[in-house]
């Protein structure tokens, strides 16, 4: 048996490059390498909520997802791999788009997520999760 370790996790920063990431209190649960968005009271859920606040990053002190009430980290700009759509499209380079529960894709159907671009195309991870590296530029607003 050969033991490999995948290139990515959900919601993994990229690099050690220069990025931004800000701290919002969970509406609801949130899974790593999904898109967030911000409702009234300034708490974040997946999709858009009244306003993009970018992508939530994994934490070693959780297995899959943020609980309602944790402190969420959210990446506003930098690299990120973030989960794809189920059979989604993923263009190098394309635009990005994301769907109700914060998982991206090509420009298609989905809520186009501004200042953002794909940096690699759908990459299947060990586990079966399907992951694409995500470039995050903020503001988006």
């Amino acid at each position: 048996m050969i033991y490999q370790m995948d290139k990515a996790r959900a919601g993994m920063k990229a690099d050690a490059g220069f990025d931004r990431v800000e701290s919002f209190p969970a509406a609801a649960d949130v899974r790593f390498g999904h898109v967030v968005g911000v409702d009234a009271d300034g708490a974040v859920s997946e999709g858009s909520g009244t306003r993009i606040a970018g992508v939530a990053l994994h934490t070693h002190t959780k297995i899959d997802k943020y609980a309602q009430y944790d402190d969420v980290s959210v990446m506003t700009r930098g690299l990120v791999w973030c989960v794809v759509v189920d059979a989604g499209s993923v263009t190098d380079g394309g635009a990005v788009e994301f769907n109700a529960a914060g998982e991206v894709q090509d420009a298609s159907a989905g809520t186009a997520y501004p200042n953002a671009v794909f940096r690699s195309g759908a990459e299947t991870m060990g586990d079966g999760a399907v992951l694409a590296l995500v470039e995050l530029h903020s503001p988006t607003a």
